[in-house]
């Protein structure tokens, strides 16, 4: 599978070691100069068969986003849910919005985690060689991410260095004037040797509060983060790789309780302190066979949170209201009582992953106008979370909800699964055929508290379950592979799963879908859901077309796009668990969604011109009642013109588009709740930027975001009204290259 796209020409070869016998006998020449008259196909990051679209590294310093976020929102088919502070914002592609929908890999090893209404991508741009989207299912993806995957990859040092240069390094300083945001850079890297590639990165953000687009201050935005990149890469031998790659990122500040939601929301605001942690270790092993080309990851993270919830107008938290006569946990009334005083609400959250990922693509078998070749993997993936709740007096009563700080709102537990897939692909002439196999194995597992919930029911705390989903790609090639124009016809049908979270599967309490409210007659006694749930489940069905050519209508133009139409339907939705009025238990909710994604990439010596547009339509049942799907984004028009005057200066201007949508304004659509909807409003932004390189060492960078100081909002959570989102902001980044 090309997940990068396909492109007219092969790029020029990732240099190797030169071989140590081969260095010391090559006899030295008179200096030729070599000039390659072919035009070299530019890297659009449109995959020609598959709805995978790549941010690559040159459009990344071009864009030079805030963050990840920012960097994907001309991706079609992707909009940004909640925020806008990065820990507030989760990504919504074809329309599924919820973070366990969407999987995000750094190096490839998955992110993110459970946590009420909390983006959990941590990840500073600046420390991305590219980013890559996947909408909707992929064979190699992995269960769960319905609505697609995100996948970064960090820099490498081979990428600054340059022809004969052993060491080099970068500073970059920039500020933004809309909430005085100070960021700066230092980057290092070395080849000291022929076989060893270091790179180090670090990146400070620090900010006020946002400014929106009519003048007013968006309360407890402010940042501040710390991200760190070490990449060590071993060439052992010229056909093998090792790549270690090891990320952290910091942030600690004043923020909503619900990140994704208002201000503050209802639950108030927090202190809240994030370390995040992702290292991995990658293989790439291609030797001179056609059966063998092997890649391995093995990887491993944490994210430890910390939310501190105190008292008073900062906080306003209905977890810890209030006590006027306390200073602390020292009741000024009474010294003498010291059971009265809460003092402080402590969250801590735990959470650790590990990850194994292998995979081979073998071609057995290339002869004219017939090839055979199968991609097989092996993946593991286990989450574990643990999670406390303490206030700073563990003598007061209030803590005796939270016996030893388990909180049953917010189980802990462990979710893990093997994988094995198969794709082969047969290219028949111009035809080329994709079938795919993938079988997961799942267990999810209850911890601390909650077994002790279970065990007077003899409930299962352990679940175990098995998916297996098929896929089907079938591409025609109109022109022969020799002819260096492609028009394609393809099509692809994918199934998708996502099982149950850990707080679906053993949460007691309000959240419970199993209560005795809602399960009077076959609900569980332990008002614990468990292995009642079902995974939900989804297929997609696309057409499209694609065409790419160096010489578009005889010119030097070059251009390649993609017209995509996409039926989805997602059954057994989890929101639709419920008893019926007979006391049988169902789970028969669904989804339709419809859309079109074109994607467009053309270039004229040193213009160039990038355009996407999506829409997405649906129906939503959930098992009582018919909505529309509120949780797709408005339809999004994008388009970015540049130009490289010269090589020392470029420009270019961004146009966004984004109309209206339905949104929930309230209810859960029962009989009692009815669903009640509204409107958000559209709105039209444009971008602009400019760089200028004086010479090898400096490059100036002024970017204008939001020029026109449009006041506007961004996606709500759970299809809801959105925050409103930064207004004019003006950046000057300056790098130093040594």
């Amino acid at each position: 599978m090309n997940n990068s796209g396909d492109q007219i020409e092969e790029p020029m070869p990732v240099s190797k070691p030169v071989k140590k016998a081969d260095a010391e006998e090559v006899d030295t020449l008179p200096e030729v100069t070599v000039t390659d008259t072919r035009t070299k196909a530019p890297e659009t990051g449109i995959n020609r068969t598959l709805p995978i679209t790549t941010i690559t590294s040159e459009q990344l310093q071009r864009a030079q986003p805030s963050n990840i976020f920012d960097a994907l929102r001309s991706v079609p088919g992707v909009s940004i849910t909640g925020g806008p502070r990065p820990s507030g914002m989760t990504f919504n592609i074809r329309g599924y919005g919820d973070n366990e929908d969407v999987m995000v890999k750094v190096d490839g090893v998955p992110k993110g985690f459970e946590k009420y209404r909390m983006g959990g991508t941590f990840i500073e741009p600046e420390l991305l060689k590219s980013i890559e989207v996947q909408r909707g299912p992929q064979i190699t993806s992995g269960s769960g991410s319905l609505g697609g995957t995100v996948n970064a990859t960090t820099k490498n040092a081979e990428d600054f260095l340059k022809p004969g240069q052993k060491y080099g390094g970068k500073a970059k300083f920039g500020y933004g004037n809309n909430s005085d945001e100070y960021s700066r850079s230092y980057l290092l890297y070395a080849r000291p040797d022929e076989r060893v590639d270091i790179l180090y990165n670090y990146s400070n953000r620090q900010s006020n509060n946002m400014t929106l687009g009519d003048g007013t201050k968006l309360e407890n935005s402010a940042i501040e983060s710390i991200s760190h990149l070490l990449k060590v890469s071993l060439f052992p031998t010229d056909d093998l790789q090792l790549v270690t790659s090891i990320v952290k990122f910091d942030d600690t500040g004043l923020q909503p309780y619900d990140a994704t939601g208002g201000q503050p929301g209802f639950f108030g605001n927090v202190v809240r302190t994030v370390d995040d942690l992702t290292w991995s270790e990658t293989l790439n092993y291609d030797p001179e066979t056609p059966w063998i080309n092997l890649k391995a990851t093995v990887g491993a993270g944490h994210t430890n949170l910390h939310d501190l919830i105190g008292q008073g107008s900062s906080f306003n938290s209905p977890f810890n209201p209030l006590q006027p006569q306390c200073n602390g946990v020292v009741n000024t009334a009474n010294p003498a009582d010291t059971m009265t005083c809460r003092g402080n609400l402590n969250d801590t959250y735990e959470y650790k992953t590990e990850t194994v990922d292998i995979s081979n693509n073998a071609m057995f078998f290339q002869s004219g106008s017939f090839a055979a070749s199968l991609l097989a993997g092996y993946q593991f993936n286990s989450s574990e979370r643990e999670i406390s709740r303490f206030y700073d007096n563990l003598n007061t009563s209030m803590q005796m909800n939270y016996p030893d700080g388990f909180n049953a709102s917010a189980p802990p537990g462990r979710k893990s699964f093997e994988a094995i897939y198969l794709q082969p692909k047969l290219e028949i002439g111009q035809l080329t055929l994709t079938p795919g196999y993938r079988q997961d194995r799942y267990k999810v597992e209850a911890a601390g508290g909650t077994l002790a919930l279970l065990a007077p029911y003899d409930q299962k705390s352990t679940i175990r379950f098995k998916e297996e989903t098929w896929s089907l790609g079938v591409a025609y090639d109109i022109f022969p592979k020799a002819n260096p124009s492609k028009l394609t016809f393809y099509s692809n049908y994918g199934q998708g799963f996502r099982p149950p979270l850990i707080d679906e599967y053993f949460t007691q309490g309000p959240f419970s879908r199993c209560r005795a409210l809602l399960m009077p007659i076959s609900g569980p006694d332990s008002l614990i859901c468990g292995d009642l749930y079902q995974p939900q489940r989804s297929e997609t069905t696309e057409v499209g077309v694609s065409y790419q050519t160096p010489h578009l209508l005889n010119t030097d133009i070059w251009f390649s796009g993609k017209l995509n139409f996409y039926h989805t339907y997602t059954s057994k939705l989890l929101i639709s668990l419920r008893e019926e009025a007979d006391g049988t238990i169902t789970q028969d909710g669904w989804e339709r969604r419809n859309g079109v994604e074109v994607e467009s990439f053309l270039q004229y010596h040193g213009w160039y011109m990038r355009s996407g547009y999506s829409r997405i339509n649906g129906e939503i049942f959930n098992g009582l009642t018919f909505a529309p799907l509120f949780t797709a984004p408005g339809n999004a028009l994008n388009i970015n013109v540049g130009a490289e005057l010269s090589k020392h200066l470029e420009v270019n201007v961004t146009y966004r588009k984004v109309s209206e949508r339905d949104i929930l304004l309230s209810g859960d659509g029962t009989t009692n709740s009815r669903y009640v909807f509204g409107q958000q409003d559209g709105y039209e932004m444009w971008n602009a930027g400019v760089r200028w390189k004086p010479n090898d060492q400096l490059t100036l960078r002024l970017i204008g975001e939001n020029l026109k100081n449009e006041l506007y909002r961004l996606d709500g959570s759970m299809g809801g009204l959105g925050m409103y989102g930064p207004g004019r902001n003006v950046k000057f980044l300056v790098e130093m290259t040594y």
